[in-house]
């Protein structure tokens, strides 16, 4: 991947940004109760136009804030140093450090990560889902355990309020490496957002050195 923040933080935050948006494409098999969690989720995200967030990334000392909206299968995230659009075909990357634009039309990898549909259709065959041993007041926390030991992703985590189902945190812990923490907080469901949101603003970066990788 190319001009991707650093490439693993990138590649795992994209992982994260699917799975607060397309979470309840998850079907679990060996739990129906931590099941009948994931579809009460599902009702909340799925069923609303548009979603919002806020959310605090932490890996290994590096601590960093964002916001996602996102609809359908277009989303955006706003970083300090960074924006991400993605409007159902292209996918824009602006480095604020280096003052770049990419863009891309993303490989499959890269929508599994990264686009809610492509998620919610591949994430049944890869994730075993259960609860965890670990207790939380008023909240549930899930386990997803991939079913084939190829890919770098050892466990996530995720836990879920139970006032109104809402995602609360995402744990993704890499069989290599450290674990990545995202905590969620703002989210607002049945947004209505503009196709424009998820376009790249040529006008407003018109001075900004775009390389098209399509």
């Amino acid at each position: 991947m190319v001009n991707r923040l650093s490439d693993k933080m990138k590649k795992f935050l994209l992982l994260i940004i699917a799975l607060i948006i397309s979470v309840g494409g998850i079907n679990a098999q060996n739990s129906m109760a931590a099941s009948a969690v994931l579809d009460k989720a599902i009702g909340k995200i799925l069923n609303s136009k548009g979603c919002e967030a806020d959310f605090k990334i932490n890996n290994d000392g590096f601590s960093g804030r964002g916001k996602i909206i996102t609809t359908n299968n277009k989303f955006k995230v706003s970083l300090p140093d960074a924006i991400m659009w993605f409007n159902g075909k292209d996918l824009y990357t602006f480095n604020a450090a280096i003052s770049e634009t990419t863009v891309v039309i993303p490989t499959e990898e890269e929508l599994t990560e990264a686009n809610p549909l492509a998620y919610v259709t591949s994430a049944p065959k890869l994730y075993n889902v259960a609860f965890s041993t670990v207790k939380k007041p008023d909240r549930y926390v899930l386990e997803l355990t991939p079913k084939k030991n190829s890919g770098n992703i050892k466990r996530i985590t995720l836990t879920i309020k139970k006032s109104d189902f809402t995602l609360e945190t995402i744990v993704v812990e890499p069989r290599t490496g450290s674990p990545i923490r995202a905590d969620i907080s703002g989210f607002k469901t049945g947004i209505s957002f503009s196709a424009k949101e998820f376009e790249y603003p040529q006008d407003k970066y018109s001075k900004i050195e775009l390389i098209d990788l399509r």
